[in-house]
Formats: structure tokens, sequence, C-alpha cells
């Protein structure tokens, strides 16, 4: 590694870790967790980079857009550590940024589909959506004011979207809804990630491929517990499911799995060879509901990777590790804060609450 690299990545390192420190632990999550109404919450979040949800609440005591207010900061954090960047590194965080304009594009497609497919009034929504560029140059109101399909194709023109956006049209979507195409939005922004860390260096490259393909096997085992098993879908529709790399889909597991049919599909044998300790506490559990195995299962192998961020974090300092878990830590807490305000927003217990932000 040439000095310039390690001097970027002592600064980044540096930086990086003062913002993790300065995030909320456990204890004080559990404190958020037991307020009781929205102005208790806020007054404890004083002091803290969520300090402006106060000001944003007592001049609307509007829940949305406390919601927009965090997801805009999740997009300036990824572009604030671009800006520590250059060369390749840069098109690689611009790349992970892609996540955050892919979710931004289908809440507007949705807002296009309620309006067109539905029928249903999407104006009081429409203000809410973030209209700035994240990565690529996209006119989202010519998204929701689009009058045909083609419309929104044409808006997305010149994207890495177009190609997979443009095999649909208004009848299919009427008649197939949003799940398929949402799938292939996810898919794009996921292989152009894995495309452009080509051209960085083999460490990081190596360490981004490794988080890439674990990434690729949670979100895989998931999709083929949810969408497999408890809701039946044929093999080949969870085929188009799968986010490339991993070990998952390369099993002759997952080939059986699919080949089941679904009431017979067997998660534990699925899993077992990658996730030991998730099959045994399955087996422990086996006499649940199928919708409480599903979540078993995402509630464990999202700890899976919440463990892994943290271990990046006490290893070697000077590689995209540090970034790579940031990113992580960062989205999950404005994760939890959204999940938090919204559950005392709606009355409901703390162990409701904190189920949802496990």
């Amino acid at each position: 590694m040439s000095l310039g690299d390690l001097k970027r990545y002592a600064f980044i390192n540096a930086k990086l870790r003062s913002r993790i420190a300065q995030m909320f632990d456990e204890r004080k999550i559990e404190t958020l967790i037991n307020c009781t109404s929205l102005e208790e919450l806020f007054h404890h979040l004083k002091g803290s980079s969520y300090e402006p949800l106060l000001e944003i609440y007592d001049q609307s005591g509007d829940i949305q857009r406390l919601e927009a207010f965090l997801f805009a900061r999740n997009v300036e954090l990824n572009k604030e550590v671009e800006s520590y960047m250059d060369g390749h590194y840069r098109s690689v965080i611009e790349a992970l940024r892609l996540k955050l304009e892919v979710e931004n594009l289908k809440s507007v497609i949705r807002l296009w589909f309620s309006n067109n497919v539905k029928g249903q009034n999407i104006d009081y929504r429409y203000g809410y959506l973030y209209h700035k560029k994240i990565v690529n140059e996209i006119d989202y109101p010519a998204i929701i004011n689009a009058q045909s399909f083609n419309q929104i194709v044409e808006a997305l023109k010149g994207t890495i979207y177009e190609k997979e956006v443009s095999s649909f049209d208004f009848q299919k979507i009427s008649a197939e809804g949003l799940f398929t195409l949402e799938t292939l939005l996810d898919q794009t922004w996921f292989s152009f990630l894995r495309q452009s860390i080509s051209k960085i260096k083999n460490e990081d490259k190596n360490l981004i491929n490794e988080v890439l393909d674990r990434d690729a096997d949670l979100k895989n085992t998931i999709n083929l517990v949810r969408f497999g098993f408890f809701y039946g879908l044929p093999p080949s529709s969870l085929r188009r499911l799968m986010l490339e790399g991993g070990q998952i889909v390369k099993s002759k597991e997952f080939e059986a799995y699919l080949a089941a049919d679904f009431q017979n599909r067997s998660i534990i044998s699925l899993i077992e060879p990658q996730f030991p300790k998730l099959a045994e506490k399955l087996r422990q559990e086996s006499s649940k509901k199928t919708e409480e195995q599903t979540l078993i299962v995402e509630s464990y192998l999202f700890e899976v990777r919440r463990k892994s961020f943290n271990t990046m974090l006490r290893g070697y300092p000077f590689n995209f590790g540090i970034i790579l878990a940031y990113f992580f830590l960062s989205e999950r807490q404005n994760l939890l804060i959204r999940r938090i305000i919204n559950g005392i927003n709606y009355s409901l217990k703390p162990d409701l609450i904190r189920e949802s932000v496990v």
C-alpha cells in the first residue's frame, strides 16, 4: 500500500471512528424504545445528530417528513464519504449509493402504480419524495406524472435501469404488479456494484467481494425462506429473485429446495451447510408457525451481518472495511430511529417496537 493510501485511510479511519463512537449504544436505544411519547423521544435525541427531527416535528407534526429527513441524511452521509476518496474508489462509493437511488426509484414507481393502476390519490405523498440527484440524473416528477409506462422508460433513458424497465409495459405491470420489476432493479445495482470494484486494489477488492458474497447469501436465504417456503413461489420465480454471488445458489441443497413441492421444502436442509447454528435453532423452534420461523431466520441472519461489520471495526484499520462498517451502522441506526418513531406514534408497546428494531 502506498504512502498516499495509508494517509487517506488514516484520515478516513479517524473521521469515521469518531462518528461511530457517537452512535447510540444498546442502552441508549433501549431508553428510546421505552419512551411514551414523541416529545419524550425527541428530548432524548437532543445533542445528537438527530436533533433536527425535533424542529421538523415542531413545525409540522408530520411523521413522513421525519422519514424523508432520515432518507436524505443517508444520501448526504454517503456523499460526504465519497468526497474523501479519489479515482476508482470514488466510483465504488457512488456505486454503493445506488442502493439508495433504487430505494427512491421504487418509491416513485409505486406512487405512479398507485395512481395509474389502482386509481388511488397520491397527492399527499408526492411532497415527501427525494427529488435531488442521488447518482443518475432522473426526472422523478416525470415518472410520477407519466401518462404511460413508456414515459417512465423514457425518464430512465441512459441510466443502468433502462434495459430492465423497458422489458415491461402497462399491461404487464397491471397484471403482475411491481414485485418482479423491483427485484430486477435490486439486481441491477448489485451487479453494477460488483463491476465497479474491478479496478481498485486487490486487498480492498477481495474484502468488498467477501462482503457482497455474504450479503448475497443472506439476502438469497431470506428470499428462499420467505417466498419459497412461506409463499410457495415456483422454482423459476425463485431463481429470478437470486442475487449473484455467494455459496447458497451454487449448492446442491439449493437445487433440492427448488425441486421439492413447496409444502415439502426444508429450510433446515437448505441452510445447515452455511448456517448450522441457525439450523439447530430452527429444530428447537419447530413447533412455531411458519411465519414465526421466517422471522427467526431473518433476525439471525441480520445479526450475522451486524457481527461481521463489527469485526471489521476491530480489524486492520487501513482498508475499505471501515467505510463498509460505517455505512452499515449508519443505515441501521437511521432505520432504528425511524421504526422507534413510528412505533411510538402508533402507540405500540415497547416489546413490539423492540422486535421491529432487532
